[in-house]
């Protein structure tokens, strides 16, 4: 008869992918600096990398992030275009809501995955140390050339 071992419910599972796992400031430091194009995906794929109870719960949330961030600022563009808005110093007030909204979510994710870090860490877990050239190398090389791939404004508004 097998026996079910016991397992602590935050408990992470580490599996191969163990080794790509920072600490989850990095790839909230890439959504500030290079945008959702970077962070989010970054912040989900670090959930599994950990192995993290709530990774299913993270990337949920990074996806409804980016799907959020994208009906915003299709809603802002639309109320611009159908003069709902008529300053453009309202227009930047309104901006500032797809800046809070990315934030937001990004701070959410950040916030489930540092208990499971922290316990990784505990029990003799390894962190990559490539998290801070990563955003860097994000936000401030790569943003351009990735932003810049799309003509669209509702786009750019999305990944940045």
């Amino acid at each position: 008869m097998r026996r079910k071992a016991y397992r602590l419910i935050d408990e992470p599972s580490p599996g191969a992918m163990a080794r790509i796992a920072v600490e989850p400031i990095w790839p909230l430091l890439a959504l500030m600096l290079a945008g959702n194009w970077l962070g989010m995906p970054w912040l989900a794929l670090n959930g599994f990398a950990v192995g993290s109870p709530t990774r299913w719960r993270e990337s949920m949330l990074a996806a409804l992030g980016l799907l959020g961030s994208f009906l915003l600022a299709f809603g802002l563009s639309y109320a611009w275009q159908a003069r709902f808005i008529e300053s453009e110093h309202v227009l930047r007030y309104a901006l500032l809501s797809l800046v809070v909204w990315k934030l937001a979510f990004g701070y959410l994710i950040f916030s489930l995955q540092s208990a499971t870090i922290e316990l990784y860490q505990y029990y003799g877990g390894v962190l990559g140390r490539f998290g801070l050239p990563v955003a860097l190398l994000g936000g401030f090389l790569l943003r351009g050339m990735v932003l810049g791939l799309f003509s669209s404004s509702i786009w750019f508004l999305v990944l940045s």
